[in-house]
């Protein structure tokens, strides 16, 4: 069983299921663990919320990233040329997603259309992430 600590503090400790032991000298579950050189993992803060975003913020930083020109950051009739290689399905298809992209009013991090972006730009996971949290600071 790993043990870890569960703030910066060092004050309580976790086995990752549920129990919690603190710290303190006089605690018989922190005493065993010290008694047996049980290893005890540093804290490790949970990764930063990917927010989610307006359109306009995500128009904003594609756009200041050069995804986008400033006309198709101001009028999203106009499906990015940066994107076009998306509209390679049906009529249909291309259709939803041109309707899709004029209509978005927020975005979410595990949207299907930021997946496909970021596959057709080579972007990776973590440059994605920064994307959401330097637009939502906008």
């Amino acid at each position: 069983m790993a043990y870890t600590y569960t703030n910066l503090q060092n004050t309580i400790i976790t086995d990752g299921q549920g129990t919690f032991i603190p710290a303190d000298a006089n605690n018989r579950d922190y005493q065993r663990l010290i008694e047996n050189n049980t290893p005890i993992g540093p804290y490790v803060a949970p990764p930063t919320p990917i927010p989610t975003i307006t359109a306009t913020q995500m128009l904003i930083v594609l756009q200041a990233m050069g995804f986008l020109t400033k006309a198709e950051a101001k009028d999203r009739t106009i499906f990015p040329a940066a994107f076009s290689a998306l509209l390679s399905g049906s009529e249909a298809e291309n259709g939803a997603l041109e309707i899709r992209w004029a209509n978005l009013t927020y975005v979410e991090r595990n949207d299907p259309l930021v997946t496909a972006f970021a596959s057709l730009l080579s972007l990776t996971s973590e440059q994605i992430d920064g994307m959401f949290i330097q637009a939502a600071a906008i």
